[in-house]
């Protein structure tokens, strides 16, 4: 069963790796929508519910402690983004507005823009 526990995590750890180099830059990027944020926050719960269940079934079949502990850091792993999505949602829901002008902007305001 050691066999069964180790790879699952070598899975879900390559899974976490990749996530946390990706999503920040997704987090980051100008033009990222609410709704992908939402989707995003969705896919990385998803993430974290399924650490969850493995935690109790591997507590359950009395795994190895080291396998645990591994579980606990890739979901503190998947915890961490939770938290930085939660913070780009949170942004929009504060109404974060970048207030820079515009080229549409200068036209409205009879700005010129030479």
């Amino acid at each position: 069963m050691t066999y069964d526990w180790q790879d699952t995590l070598l899975g879900e750890g390559d899974l976490a790796r990749r996530a946390a180099a990706m999503v920040p830059r997704m987090l980051a990027h100008p033009a990222v929508t609410l709704d992908q944020v939402s989707r995003l926050r969705g896919h990385i719960d998803d993430c974290i519910g399924r650490l969850g269940i493995l935690l109790v079934e591997m507590q359950n079949a009395e795994a190895d402690q080291v396998f645990v502990e591994a579980a606990r850091t890739i979901r503190d792993a998947w915890q961490s983004l939770a938290h930085k999505a939660a913070e780009r949602a949170r942004l929009f829901e504060i109404g974060f507005v970048d207030v820079r002008p515009t080229l549409s902007d200068s036209k409205d305001q009879g700005v010129a823009t030479h």
